[in-house]
């Protein structure tokens, strides 16, 4: 909506919202002034120009004139006073004639306009009307329309009129009148011509009259025609008149309220339109036109821009709106073209310069004409500031003539210039924004592109590096690490080279080539060439060309770099291409990073010889030992056999003779200790000789059909005896039998599969478990034994996976005991030679450390598996056996 039509529309709507619905309507001009001053006139279209009430009276009578005659007649003659005519007695008010006036109270009086006697007080009214009619703050009065006289009136007419009865009572007719707008005339005329019409209705008129104080002031006057005469003439007319100046003023103010929020109310909604248009785009040049166009549209002006400022102090116009028949100025015209006024705009926000009038505006002649010479009869101006710096201004022109910029127009345009600071900040920041991503991007693909090259660099080192040290061979680290390197780095030729710092010399191990003359196998001398080899025993890598062309290669480029570690120099590595090739960075980093990692595996590798050798020796020193130990365990069985069966013999004759049947004496004692150590010997000869055949593989399995349940019970008597005699518990349980019976159930035992194994073997392995566990167990403890097979479940039932899945069916066989626990870092051991566990034997019965060697070696050989496990105080071995086995050797 254009500023033009908005304007009318909401003085319009203004004024009929303030005023009341008969008020008069008053003109734009009237609408625009200060509401607490009434103006002199305005304009009705129900109003003659003329006097109608008195044609005598011209209507260009000045009301001042007017106003100064009646305050001269009233000087002159103060104290003309009218008689009062007797008067028929009408709607009980008593009309009688009475002296001259009074000061106060209710009177009759004459005729006003051509008295010719006195007025004389109504002292006939009655007593309740004389003080009502004190008590009302309007003028109330009775006229007489048949004698032409006021035949009542209170005494507020010098407080509504600001005249006294004695000074209206010499004025005629014409003077009266004069005293009431000119503007306003007809409406009185045609409101008495109402009320003489509609007896008994009460009409009303506002208009305004020339107060006592020089001052126009609005009336209302309520009249209603009372009675007539017996001929039907009008006779008696009430009238209140009040003095509703301060009401109009208030409506006046509320007006210009109302105006003012509109006006508002609609900056407001065109800016968040404005602003929301701006938002549309982040390109600078579309902001700027939209705004142009719309503020062109807005203001209804000849012509919008942005004039921009640069820092320089120039500027230029960079988008403007022209409308129809205004001439284009976008020929970058300096500043003081478009402002030629003292005080140009500022970085002031919401500062606004605004030009009326080409002529009536305060500028200098100089300005004057160069704006006559654009073409710009009135402008507004205001400022663009960014961040407190002024960017440039937002710019209307009038072309076609003058124009009053309103202050809700200046307003508006502030606003306007606002909203377009944030949207060109926005734009700014969104275009700061773009860049900041364009350059992150290229520093992303920048930073990419070395990541990937790094990232390649790292794969290749480490392809190089994992062949490298996959080898612990010489010749096969130096074959690796030339071929990557070559083919990695896309060069002719690499070759290894190893030195021998005793014999001063460098000897090609390995060569990779594809262009140049291999020399693989050449021996140089280092002292031959001291400006290569100094700098490359120095642990230097250097670069270069030689100067003569080499017999063989000819010219090329060439980059070495030494294989060195901690300990020294251990060779080189050669790089070479062709003449015009040089050695980047990359290239340097990736033949040190090869020869480091070649030296890393030439020193593992020798290392690996080394310890390899010494392997081989402690190889021949354990054979020996082993040899040794069989060979003594060979040579001491037959005396201990001998000695065992001198000691049977012994305990025969010992028998015979009654010695032994006496009560313990020092000869029994001396001979059962014979007897035990005896066996013991036995017995750790026969453990060495049996682990001497099981680890050299000698030992045949003798397989046989084991009946379970008629094998173990006999074997586990023994056992029971012992634990009884050192307070121990032992629980058994077998197949489906459950735990804390020391005696086997037979019955579970049953229930147990065939097993086909070596039974001595077996009987060994189960036989060291139960000493083992009753040597380790103190009083008090408990012993579990608990063999099942997975062919059959834990309740003696057939186990479905044996038809539903292929395996091996197995015997389980675990012992535990309580008691005693193996530390983790001993557990290892505990199947080593010789090896005891210290500290953990509450019986003291000694050993050699052999019993559980040769039980994993036995279920080595039954091809079973054997498990520890320690945990909450006890110690768990579990042996698993094939129930079928394979015929094979140990």
């Amino acid at each position: 909506m254009s500023l033009k039509s908005h304007s009318k529309k909401l003085k319009r709507n203004a004024v009929q919202e303030s005023l009341p619905s008969d008020s008069v309507e008053q003109s734009d001009a009237q609408a625009s002034e200060d509401p607490q001053k009434l103006p002199d006139s305005c304009e009705d279209p129900h109003v003659d120009q003329g006097n109608p009430l008195q044609p005598g009276l011209p209507a260009s009578n000045s009301l001042s004139n007017v106003h100064s005659n009646v305050r001269s007649n009233l000087h002159s003659n103060p104290h003309s006073l009218a008689q009062v005519a007797p008067a028929p007695q009408t709607d009980g008010l008593a009309v009688s004639q009475s002296g001259p006036i009074p000061s106060g109270g209710p009177v009759l009086f004459g005729s006003a306009w051509s008295a010719s006697q006195p007025l004389n007080v109504l002292d006939s009214l009655p007593p309740l009307v004389q003080p009502l009619l004190a008590l009302i703050p309007d003028l109330v009065y009775v006229y007489d329309l048949v004698e032409q006289r006021l035949q009542l009136v209170n005494d507020r007419i010098a407080a509504v009129l600001g005249y006294s009865l004695a000074e209206l009572n010499p004025l005629d007719r014409v003077v009266l009148a004069a005293l009431i707008h000119a503007e306003d005339l007809g409406r009185m005329q045609a409101h008495l011509a109402q009320v003489l019409n509609q007896e008994g209705s009460e009409q009303e008129v506002e208009f305004r009259l020339r107060h006592g104080d020089g001052d126009w002031h609005w009336m209302r006057s309520r009249d209603r025609l009372l009675a007539r005469t017996p001929d039907g003439r009008p006779w008696k007319l009430l009238g209140i008149l009040t003095d509703i100046s301060e009401q109009k003023q208030t409506a006046a103010a509320l007006q210009q309220k109302v105006l003012a929020e509109q006006h508002q109310v609609w900056i407001s909604r065109q800016t968040a339109d404005f602003a929301q248009l701006l938002r549309q785009s982040l390109e600078i040049k579309g902001i700027l036109n939209t705004a142009v166009q719309q503020v062109l549209q807005i203001f209804q002006a000849d012509r919008a821009l942005v004039y921009r400022l640069f820092d320089n102090g120039t500027g230029s116009i960079i988008v403007d709106a022209i409308a129809e028949g205004c001439s284009d100025i976008s020929g970058h015209p300096p500043p003081e073209s478009l402002f030629p006024i003292a005080d140009r705009p500022t970085s002031r926000t919401g500062w606004v310069y605004a030009l009326d009038s080409l002529e009536r505006g305060a500028i200098s002649e100089h300005s004057r004409g160069i704006l006559q010479r654009l073409g710009i009869r009135a402008m507004l101006v205001a400022p663009i500031v960014l961040q407190d710096v002024l960017w440039g201004w937002l710019v209307v022109h009038q072309c076609q003539g003058d124009r009053t910029w309103h202050s809700w127009e200046t307003d508006l345009l502030a606003q306007l210039a606002g909203q377009l600071d944030l949207a060109i900040s926005q734009a700014e920041l969104y275009q700061q924004v773009q860049r900041l991503n364009a350059d992150l991007e290229r520093q992303i693909q920048a930073r990419t592109a070395e990541l990937r090259l790094a990232s390649n660099f790292e794969a290749t080192l480490k392809r190089i590096t994992d062949k490298v040290r996959d080898s612990l061979d010489e010749d096969q680290i130096l074959q690796s690490a030339v071929q990557e390197l070559a083919v990695a780095t896309e060069i002719s030729c690499c070759n290894a080279a190893l030195y021998d710092l005793e014999e001063g010399t460098s000897t090609i191990r390995y060569e990779y080539t594809t262009a140049v003359s291999p020399y693989q196998g050449r021996i140089a001398e280092l002292a031959a060439f001291p400006e290569i080899y100094g700098p490359l025993l120095n642990g230097q890598s250097l670069q270069f060309c030689s100067l003569v062309p080499n017999p063989v290669r000819g010219r090329v480029a060439m980059l070495a770099t030494p294989i060195m570690d901690d300990q020294g120099v251990l060779g080189d590595l050669w790089m070479i291409n062709h003449a015009f090739y040089a050695f980047g960075e990359q290239d340097l980093r990736m033949a040190q990073q090869v020869a480091n990692q070649c030296a890393i595996a030439l020193r593992q590798a020798r290392l690996f010889q080394a310890s390899q050798a010494q392997v081989r020796e402690l190889e021949k020193l354990n054979q020996l030992k082993d040899d040794f130990l069989s060979t003594v365990s060979h040579e001491l069985r037959t005396p201990m056999s001998n000695i065992k069966m001198a000691i049977q013999m012994l305990e025969l004759f010992l028998q015979q003779a009654g010695v032994l049947d006496d009560e313990p004496t020092r000869a029994n004692r001396y001979f059962r200790i014979l007897r035990e150590e005896s066996q013991r010997e036995i017995s750790l000869i026969n453990d060495l000789l049996d682990l001497s055949r099981l680890d050299a593989g000698a030992d045949a399995l003798h397989l046989t059909d084991v009946n379970l349940s008629g094998w173990i019970v006999p074997l586990l008597r023994p056992f029971e005896e012992r634990t009884r005699n050192h307070q121990q518990t032992l629980h058994i349980h077998l197949g489906s039998s459950s735990l804390g019976s020391a005696a086997p159930d037979v019955d579970a035992a049953a229930s147990l599969p065939l097993l086909v194994t070596d039974l001595a073997k077996l009987e060994r392995v189960l036989t060291e478990l139960l000493n083992n566990a009753c040597k380790y167990t103190p009083a008090g403890g408990e012993i579990r034994l608990e063999l099942w097979s997975d062919a059959v479940e834990r309740d003696g039932t057939e186990s479905d996976s044996a038809t539903l899945h292929p395996f091996t069916p197995t015997l389980q066989i675990r012992v535990t005991n309580t008691g005693a626990e193996i530390p983790p870092a001993e557990r290892d051991r505990i199947f080593e030679k010789f090896y005891r566990i210290p500290n953990n034997d509450p019986w003291k019965y000694g050993g050699t450390g052999l019993g559980l060697a040769l039980v994993k070696k036995l279920v080595a050989c039954l091809q079973g598996k054997l498990e520890v496990e320690c945990m909450n105080g006890q110690i768990q071995f579990t042996v698993e056996l094939p129930l079928q086995p394979q015929s094979a050797p140990c």
